[in-house]
């Protein structure tokens, strides 16, 4: 971002213009995505974006920001819950993050196309969060990969199956896996 939003209405700007991006996907598609078409969605001249937007990619980035915050709320809500059981947590965890996946899309493939290194992050946070309830090298290798490729998966455009089976076979994949480290 160009400068932080210190006051309110600059604060309801910058959400006004995040939230752009998901109505001109929805309305127009992800080619029509464009500075002046996520302005004009926002309801703020060209100059206001500008103000705290540099271009595209700045939003992609603020974009990819908030869904990592996103992310973490998933994964701390998982722990706070924890249940006591490694699959019921590794089920929940699935879950979650299928579902936040799932929510939008289009607008998260287009943040991760222009985001490379989302993926990586996301990763890494997931090893970080098996790693508070498992030691096995496997599980810590094996689970974030496995569980990152499918939850992303899900947001992939177009789809053969519907975001809840996608969701459902997501989480008896990583259960699968799951075992098949215990048995290794």
């Amino acid at each position: 971002m160009r400068r932080e939003p210190r006051q309110g209405r600059s604060r309801q700007t910058v959400h006004a213009v995040l939230g752009a991006v998901s109505r001109v996907i929805r309305r127009e598609g992800v080619d029509a995505v464009t500075t002046n078409r996520i302005a004009e969605a926002a309801g703020v001249s060209i100059g206001s974006l500008y103000q705290y937007f540099p271009d595209k990619k700045a939003i992609f980035s603020a974009l990819h920001e908030r869904h990592v915050e996103d992310v973490r709320r998933v994964i701390e809500r998982t722990m706070a819950g924890r249940s006591k059981s490694l699959d019921g947590f590794t089920r929940t965890l699935v879950e979650g993050l299928a579902d936040l996946h799932a929510a939008e899309p289009e607008l998260h493939e287009l943040v991760s196309e222009q985001v490379p290194e989302g993926p990586l992050g996301f990763r890494r946070a997931l090893r970080a969060t098996f790693e508070r309830v498992t030691s096995s090298e496997r599980m810590l290798f094996v689970l974030p990969n496995v569980i990152e490729a499918l939850v992303h998966g899900i947001s992939q455009r177009p789809s053969p199956i519907s975001a809840a089976s996608a969701r459902e076979e997501a989480v008896r994949t990583v259960l699968a896996c799951l075992e098949s480290c215990r048995n290794a």
